[in-house]
């Protein structure tokens, strides 16, 4: 994403953004600090997550990172904690880590479903829970945005676990909101359709014919065309800032009309 027309519209907010070093985690993070916020990245591969918090420091911008698993709840306080620490606030929490698996409920192990549930769900209930005791501590109040994804509102057969946990997201995104809104503590979900990112790489690449199912992917768009990850960081962008004060507990879905589509 450009830095070019930079208008801070975080200037003087800090938060947390959960997988980080790819795909839409990495583009808000590299839109929310051209807006003037200070981030916490969080992922796991910790040299790939230095170098891009390095880089972004070069460019005088205001990053750290924070090598953890969003599986682990003590990771994620240790990530909020440092952002107040290093930040002294946290304003914003992005939950957005997520992990995909392809397998209809027969075929479902329960690995594939405790780790969906670990890194889709409870990282989610985690990531929110923990933001909320910090803003209600500051009392400043603060954004709170969960990646959901279109399959909060469809499915495919093969998904069960992904869209059986982005669900949950939306029905964790709306309690939250609810219980929190009168302490100016926002709660909203993004959801997407397929974006350019390592999960979907892994979908194509495990396709008997990987192109072919990339173009069969881009067909079902009405736009012929699959969304890039700052598409949908520019939503997040706007969810984080004071620009959607009186937007709470609801999603903004990024799909480029495909549930707008009856066939």
């Amino acid at each position: 994403m450009s830095d070019q027309g930079v208008t801070g519209r975080l200037s003087g907010k800090a938060g947390v953004i959960t997988g980080a070093t790819s795909g839409l985690g990495l583009a808000t993070l590299r839109a929310m600090t051209s807006e003037g916020a200070a981030i916490v990245a969080v992922g796991r591969n910790a040299d790939r997550g230095q170098e891009i918090a390095e880089a972004l420091q070069a460019e005088g911008r205001r990053a750290a990172f924070f090598t953890g698993d969003v599986s682990r709840e003590a990771d994620i306080v240790a990530a909020i904690d440092l952002c107040r620490k290093t930040f002294g606030s946290i304003d914003i929490m992005h939950n957005n880590a997520a992990f995909f698996t392809t397998a209809e409920l027969h075929e479902t192990t329960n690995e594939q479903w405790d780790k969906s549930l670990s890194t889709n769900l409870s990282s989610v209930f985690w990531g929110s829970k923990h933001a909320v005791l910090a803003m209600r501590e500051q009392g400043r109040g603060g954004s709170i945005i969960n990646t959901a994804s279109v399959a909060t509102f469809t499915a495919t057969a093969d998904t069960l676990a992904y869209v059986a946990t982005k669900t949950g997201v939306m029905g964790l995104t709306r309690a939250t909101a609810l219980a929190y809104a009168a302490e100016g503590i926002r709660c909203n979900a993004v959801c997407p359709g397929d974006f350019e990112s390592p999960i979907l790489e892994q979908f194509f690449a495990a396709a008997p014919d990987p192109e072919s199912a990339r173009e069969s992917i881009a067909a079902t768009y009405p736009t012929k065309r699959i969304l890039s990850p700052d598409d949908v960081a520019r939503v997040v962008l706007y969810l984080a800032s004071d620009d959607s004060n009186g937007v709470t507990g609801t999603s903004i879905v990024v799909d480029d009309g495909l549930l707008a589509k009856t066939y």
